[in-house]
């Protein structure tokens, strides 16, 4: 970590995210500042999620995966009955404020995985983490749709830089 700071000359990590947000970023500075984020934050790597034994493991990965994004991303964390991670990918990108959600893309992907329960997660660059009338009702048929194929939504999560919002703690997903 040193070592980076001093080739990039900057005083903290800190340092180094205002310098990369302030740069136009293209593919390689994004993955780049990615990078970064999870070395700076102390948060765990994808290869590293290989159960969810904490709420605190899995927000730390979304937080540095998507929660620094310039633009709305749509993850979809696929589980085993014991919670073990099968699989995870970033199904839909859009906009500053929008991104467009295919409910029968998530169903494909999630039949092609031996998934018994879900989390979704998406960002909200603005920062201003409250869902949208949209972003409910898209969960709520996106539970009722996977209710049917035996596959639990245990959660959706609002990402941001510092903080999250999750539909299952505010009583928007029951189980």
């Amino acid at each position: 970590m040193k070592k980076i700071l001093k080739f990039l000359k900057c005083k903290d990590i800190d340092e180094v995210v205002s310098k990369i947000k302030s740069y136009e970023i293209n593919e390689e500075l994004e993955q780049f500042r990615e990078l970064m984020t999870t070395i700076a934050k102390g948060n765990i790597g994808k290869k590293d999620l290989t159960t969810v034994k904490a709420k605190s493991e899995l927000l730390n990965y979304l937080r540095s995966d998507i929660g620094f994004k310039n633009t709305e991303e749509f993850k979809v964390i696929y589980l085993s009955s014991s919670n073990r991670l099968i699989g995870e990918e970033t199904l839909f990108r859009g906009t500053i404020d929008r991104s467009v959600v295919y409910p029968r893309l998530i169903v494909e992907r999630a039949l092609k995985h031996p998934t018994k329960g879900i989390i979704f997660a998406h960002n909200h660059p603005s920062g201003d983490l409250k869902p949208s009338r949209k972003d409910i009702e898209l969960t709520n048929e996106l539970k009722d749709l996977l209710e049917v194929l035996d596959i639990r939504l245990l959660d959706h999560l609002i990402m941001g830089e510092n903080d999250y919002f999750s539909f299952y703690d505010n009583g928007l997903i029951e189980h």
